[in-house]
């Protein structure tokens, strides 16, 4: 600690080694605390000057002995006004003022020391320097007010300078005047400043220290607020968990009561889901009745010598009454005497089982359960293959309140009470607690206990008054999931809506109130939801957010990212209230969310609203997809309408075959006959050919009057696609052929030529804004629109590299080399006969 703050710590309060107490420290100004520091500094300057006065006649002794009686004399008077001014000082004189005391102290002891330079010889007297030692003993011990300094350096160079240049002078008088001028002017010059950084140092650390007591008080204040906040918390914890109970306890017995009067087996079920959760939530209460008493200290053991081995048996019976046993017990064959609080030692053992079952695997978990014991102490040990706690997890798990899993989407219930009222059962038995675990492998909790001098002759009978509410509090989740087994969906036209609840109790109750107007599927856990979820495709999904395995936040993240299943309405039904639980949930992409516990009537509305909300947007969906598959192919318009079109609206290059189809005598026919009758024919046409179409996954580009232009493996991949083609061709020939022979009996005469052919074009879309179409650009297309020019009435004229295709297929002509406009070699064309027995061909269409 440096000086000033060794001063102000003095100065500041009695924690510090100070005088003043710290009602004064925190009331007083920064200029009282300077009047003060000033004063006990100055105390220390006097007492300095009045022993170094007489010491330094030693000096005089010893240099100037021939001059002692004047020195003495000065020195004399330098005593004397020293101590009358220490007098005042000390006295506190009316006018009291440490500015005053300092510049007396630094003229007197300088005037002094003046009249000495003068009766040693004037400006060559080396007794210049005492000087320069007043004013730096004054600015080191009293480091207050720069000013006062000037006015007693100005006063002493003054005298100085004043007195010695009465003296006859020499040369050297003056030479030593000049030297001594240095070394005076430049002290005052360095000590002025020393002075005036120093004070401005002890304003801050005044202001800091200041501060700094301020906050600590209001610290204080403010942890005695707290303290004074903890003790209401838990006088009303204590008072209202007592004011619940009584309604509790009325309910407890009004179901068990009602259990008496044989209802049928649908209310049976009701009645024993609302007294297993009657008696948790008195057993909540009952833990935090407990805290409380821990907390205030007012905690009682009732301690009796029981037979410890049979406690732990007996609670054990509750967890293990399935079909499969898993809890192993060992050392628990003789009775084992300990002087212990029977009901509180239930408490610990009730507690840890229902961790260990808590947090292992439904299917697979076990619980391994110790006891060893000696003359003095018991072990207990109580082992599972749960998920175990992160080492770094370790310390905190005793705390009040705390959970491993802390965070809102948590997949394991409580209240973080559990294992601090174990700790606290245990040390109030002069025992401790000790736990172990791998995470992944799970855990093992270690009680030691004393026996407290127990003996078997002394055991005495426990009552077993607080199993019944036990029991039904820990109830497995084993044994609740036999209870109700979750009802398959039943089949029907209602909407179906699927239930993903890892409690019971609210699957039953859920399913209850939607059951009549909805069709029910139900799920364990997020897991197991979404499952069912993609074999069943339900309306809508109905889940909690905490539940094991997968949460209910996981389990949206999983249906949103199926492409399949993202459509589906999602509501959140949860205990999790508030602003902030309802915008994280919505924030995670669930439609809607509830909190527990909600009005029945709410839930069927907001249910129902979504499933019709979403019945009106498939609706709308299928609307928009009819009026876009009547501008663009439907492949390309269902694309587009699941947002999975973006490759093929850009331009892009794929090998396709492409088939081009005309009327024959169309023109002509076109030129005599009605308008009518035109559109009518067109319209036959195009109905009969469009349907071969989408049969043959062929996408339409567009109708140019009487011709077609259809070509295949895009957008929608198609295999073998030369080989459709051509089948699609002859589907179309043969379709034609029955529609040329109607038109001849109406005085008709048309036919239909197709030219086919295949490789590689670019697709996408053409036009503008307000029109596009999907349109194939390339020599194949052109190849196809040539050669279906070139045929006559029932000819398909196919390429070569269309015949190396379908040569196993179809029976093929040649029609020989054509020349075909935009192409400067001729074509060698083929008509398709028919189909002939097929063999399938192993060449590749893509070539």
């Amino acid at each position: 600690m440096n000086r000033v703050e060794q001063e102000l710590s003095r100065s500041l309060g009695p924690e510090s080694g100070g005088q003043a107490s710290s009602e004064t420290a925190g009331s007083e100004s920064y200029d009282e605390w300077r009047r003060r520091f000033a004063t006990e500094r100055l105390r220390v300057l006097y007492y300095l000057g009045l022993v170094a006065n007489p010491v330094f006649i030693v000096a005089d002794l010893l240099l100037y002995r021939e001059h002692v009686r004047s020195l003495l004399a000065i020195r004399s008077v330098l005593e004397l006004g020293l101590v009358i001014c220490f007098l005042g000082l000390i006295r506190r004189t009316p006018v009291h003022r440490p500015q005053v005391f300092l510049v007396l102290w630094v003229l007197i002891g300088n005037l002094c020391i003046v009249a000495m330079t003068v009766v040693l010889g004037g400006f060559t007297s080396q007794y210049y320097n005492g000087l320069n030692l007043v004013f730096l003993a004054a600015s080191v011990i009293v480091p207050i007010s720069w000013q006062s300094h000037l006015v007693a350096q100005l006063g002493t160079l003054l005298a100085y300078y004043g007195a010695n240049a009465l003296l006859p002078t020499i040369p050297a008088d003056l030479n030593a005047a000049i030297q001594n001028s240095f070394f005076l002017v430049w002290t005052c010059i360095a000590l002025l400043f020393s002075v005036t950084l120093y004070e401005r140092l002890q304003r801050a650390e005044f202001q800091a220290r200041l501060s700094e007591r301020h906050a600590r008080k209001e610290l204080e204040t403010s942890h005695k607020k707290l303290l004074e906040l903890d003790r209401l918390k838990s006088e009303f914890f204590a008072n209202i968990s007592h004011e619940i109970r009584t309604p509790l306890t009325l309910s407890l017995g009004a179901y068990k009561t009602l259990l008496k009067l044989s209802p049928s087996q649908e209310c049976q079920e009701l009645i024993r889901s609302g007294l297993r959760n009657t008696a948790r939530l008195l057993f909540l209460i009952n833990e935090l009745l407990d805290l409380a008493k821990f907390e205030s200290g007012r905690a009682e053991l009732k301690k009796r010598c029981i037979d410890l081995a049979a406690i732990v048996r007996g609670i054990a019976a509750n967890f293990d009454s399935g079909a499969r046993r898993r809890i192993h017990s060992r050392g628990m064959e003789q009775p084992v005497a300990i002087a212990a609080d029977p009901l509180q030692m239930k408490k610990v053992l009730y507690n840890l089982l229902s961790n260990a079952f808590k947090f292992s695997d439904p299917e697979e978990g076990q619980v391994w359960m110790r006891l060893r014991a000696n003359e003095d102490r018991i072990e207990l040990e109580i082992e599972d293959n749960g998920i175990g706690i992160p080492h770094n997890q370790l310390e905190r798990i005793f705390d009040r309140f705390t959970q491993v899993e802390g965070s809102a989407t948590r997949r394991y219930e409580g209240t973080g009470i559990g294992l601090a009222l174990v700790k606290e059962i245990v040390d109030l038995h002069g025992g401790r607690i000790a736990v172990e675990s791998k995470l992944g492998q799970g855990s093992t909790f270690t009680i030691t206990l004393p026996r407290g001098g127990a003996s078997l002759a002394d055991l005495v009978a426990v009552e077993d008054e607080e199993v019944p509410l036990l029991s039904l509090v820990h109830e497995t989740r084993e044994k609740r999931d036999r209870a109700m087994v979750p009802s398959p969906a039943s089949t029907g036209r209602l909407p179906l809506v699927l239930v993903t609840e890892d409690n019971a109790d609210m699957r039953a109750y859920v399913e209850g109130v939607l059951n009549g107007q909805y069709r029910i599927a139900l799920a364990k856990d997020g897991a197991e939801g979404l499952e069912q979820a993609k074999t069943l495709r339900p309306d809508l999904i109905l889940t909690d957010a905490m539940m094991p395995r997968m949460s209910g936040y996981d389990l949206l993240k999983a249906v949103r990212s199926d492409e399949t299943l993202r459509s589906i309405p999602v509501i959140f039904l949860t205990a999790r209230a508030g602003t902030e639980a309802r915008i994280e949930s919505l924030d995670a992409g669930a439609d809607d969310y509830l909190a527990k516990p909600f009005d029945e009537n709410e839930l069927l509305a907001r249910v129902g609203n979504l499933i019709r909300a979403r019945a009106q947007e498939r609706e709308l969906t299928e609307l928009q997809k009819e009026k876009l598959t009547r501008f663009l192919p439907q492949p390309l318009g269902e694309m587009i309408m699941s947002g999975t079109a973006d490759r093929f609206l850009k331009s892009h290059r794929t090998d396709v075959t492409v088939l081009f189809l005309d009327l024959r005598g169309f023109t002509a026919f076109a030129e005599t006959a009605d308008p009518e009758d035109v559109m009518n024919v067109l319209r036959e046409y195009q109905a009969e050919t469009g349907r071969i179409v989408a049969d043959y996954q062929g996408t339409l580009e567009r109708f140019s009057g009487d011709a077609m232009m259809i070509f295949l493996n895009d957008p929608v991949p198609v295999q073998n696609h030369v080989e459709q083609g051509v089948r699609m061709a002859i589907a179309m020939r043969n379709r034609l052929e029955a529609l040329r022979i109607q038109w001849g009996k109406r005085g008709y005469e048309l036919g239909a030529g197709v030219g086919i052919a295949t490789g590689y074009a670019t697709l996408g879309l053409v036009g503008f804004e307000r029109r596009t179409d999907y349109a194939a650009i390339g020599t194949v297309t052109n190849l196809a629109a040539r050669l279906c020019g070139e045929a006559q009435h029932g000819q398909i004229l196919v390429t070569e590299r269309v015949r190396h295709f379908v040569e196993n297929l179809v029976s093929v002509e040649p029609v020989g080399e054509l020349t075909l406009k935009g192409f400067s070699r001729p074509v060698a064309a083929y008509n398709i006969a028919g189909l002939r027995n097929y063999a399938p061909s192993t060449r590749s269409s893509s070539g």
